[in-house]
């Protein structure tokens, strides 16, 4: 019998894959669209701004549940485009569609080949002795209540003589009194021009998550009203001075019963370095407008 012998004739055509033995498959490799990427370690929500935010949508757009167009409308700003954009990548993902980037979300994005920005920090906060001196002027308004009444009158009455009593004064302009009598920079941005109200408030400072918080920070019920964090924590103690019974304490927790249930919550800050100027120019009306009693005949 005529024995077979191998050849160095090259074989022509495509070459036959093996198939694997019965029971057994190739082991696919897993997709990383997102390799290269890092992400924020920090907690994300509605409000919150910065490197962290854009970082997070550039993630979006590039798996699809964002559009580039959609980003240039707001780069850096956690609006409700990133927070949809978000509820869907979690849906797809499995975790519990809230569209607030949070540890379960992060998990999701490292498993398609993102890392964490493990030495991103929160913004640098005022230093604390500017922040005792905000605090201070925030318990020298509750110990002074008596002589401090609510009013909206613009230019914020007191804004050029410091402790002026009596004191006529709505929420927003209260807080502004306490930064500028502290030495700190207009949180309005308006370098103390006399006007400010909330708008200008949540216009200009930093939106950041509860676990940032600290004394000097303030709490704004979107639309309604603003106080001064003098402690945080979970609960932060507030001076509000949200009617004419005020400034009084009052805890964070027990000021949220006094607004109607999906009136949104902020904190603000306004950190060291932080531009001084308007991030808009204010309208006539601005200029004139104040805040009115949100909190009256409830403290």
């Amino acid at each position: 019998m005529r024995r077979k012998t191998q050849t160095s004739r090259a074989r022509t055509g495509k070459a036959r894959k093996r198939k694997a033995p019965a029971g057994y498959s190739r082991a696919e490799v897993p997709s990383l669209p997102l390799k290269g990427y890092t992400l924020p370690a920090v907690d994300l929500e509605r409000g919150s701004r910065g490197t962290a935010v854009e970082q997070l949508q550039t993630a979006l757009v590039k798996l699809g549940h964002m559009t580039q167009e959609q980003m240039d409308t707001g780069p850096g700003t956690f609006g409700a485009r990133t927070e949809g954009s978000l509820k869907k990548f979690q849906k797809a993902h499995g975790v519990d569609a809230i569209g607030v980037y949070g540890p379960k979300t992060r998990a999701a994005f490292e498993s398609l080949g993102a890392t964490l920005d493990d030495a991103e920090t929160p913004p640098t906060p005022a230093p604390a002795g500017l922040r005792a001196k905000i605090v201070a002027e925030g318990l020298w308004g509750a110990a002074n209540q008596d002589q401090i009444h609510y009013a909206q009158i613009r230019p914020i009455d007191g804004i050029r003589l410091r402790h002026k009593l009596p004191l006529n004064i709505d929420c927003s302009g209260f807080v502004t009194l306490c930064y500028k009598w502290a030495g700190a920079p207009d949180p309005n941005g308006n370098r103390y021009s006399g006007a400010g109200y909330t708008g200008t408030l949540d216009a200009h400072m930093l939106h950041i998550p509860l676990s940032q918080v600290q004394p000097g920070d303030l709490c704004l019920w979107q639309g309604k009203h603003v106080s001064l964090v003098i402690q945080g924590g979970v609960d932060p103690l507030l001076i509000s001075h949200g009617s004419e019974a005020g400034p009084y304490e009052v805890r964070t927790s027990a000021q949220k019963k006094w607004y109607p249930a999906g009136t949104r919550l902020i904190w603000l800050t306004s950190p060291q370095g932080a531009k001084t100027g308007a991030r808009r120019p204010l309208s006539r009306e601005d200029k004139m407008r104040g805040d009115p009693p949100a909190e009256e005949g409830l403290f």
